[in-house]
């Protein structure tokens, strides 16, 4: 049964603080996330049906790093859940297809990231092209640097 677009709507939200360095590992910081979008909600745990999450393995600095953050989710009761490799707009895009699809009515929905467990200069050039930027090192400084002219006199 599709269900019309007007029935889906964002019930509730959280954000993390956005700090340069921590100690809390993703996970951590997504339980507190999620939990706060819960309650923000008005909504137990229970009454969720599916888990979408988005994040990006070349950000966090290694593969299937999504894996971790599945504790944050909690274990019991079971959810069916699913994980996109890029960021949360394409995690919300999926749980609004499977709303709109109508096997599911409550969906959780979160992105992540913790670039610190990485070194992102060298990170991101496998991110961008793997091929070739890569080789290069061409970093997000280094392909935003400006050529400099000298000044006449």
């Amino acid at each position: 049964m599709i269900t019309a677009p007007d029935d889906i709507a964002i019930i509730g939200w959280s954000i993390s603080p956005m700090v340069r360095n921590t100690d809390k590992t993703e996970a951590q910081l997504l339980l507190e996330v999620i939990t706060g979008a819960v309650e923000d909600a008005g909504i137990t745990r229970r009454e969720v049906d599916f888990t979408c999450a988005g994040s990006c393995d070349y950000v966090a600095g290694q593969a299937f790093s999504f894996v971790q953050n599945i504790d944050a989710i909690g274990a019991w009761p079971p959810k069916r859940d699913s994980h996109v490799e890029m960021d949360g707009a394409w995690a919300l895009y999926e749980a609004w297809v499977r709303l709109q699809h109508g096997d599911v009515d409550t969906a959780l929905v979160f992105g992540s990231g913790k670039s610190s467990t990485g070194d992102l200069s060298q990170v991101m050039p496998l991110q961008m092209d793997p091929n070739y930027l890569a080789t290069l090192g061409a970093d997000p400084v280094t392909l935003r640097a400006k050529r400099g002219f000298p000044q006449s006199q």
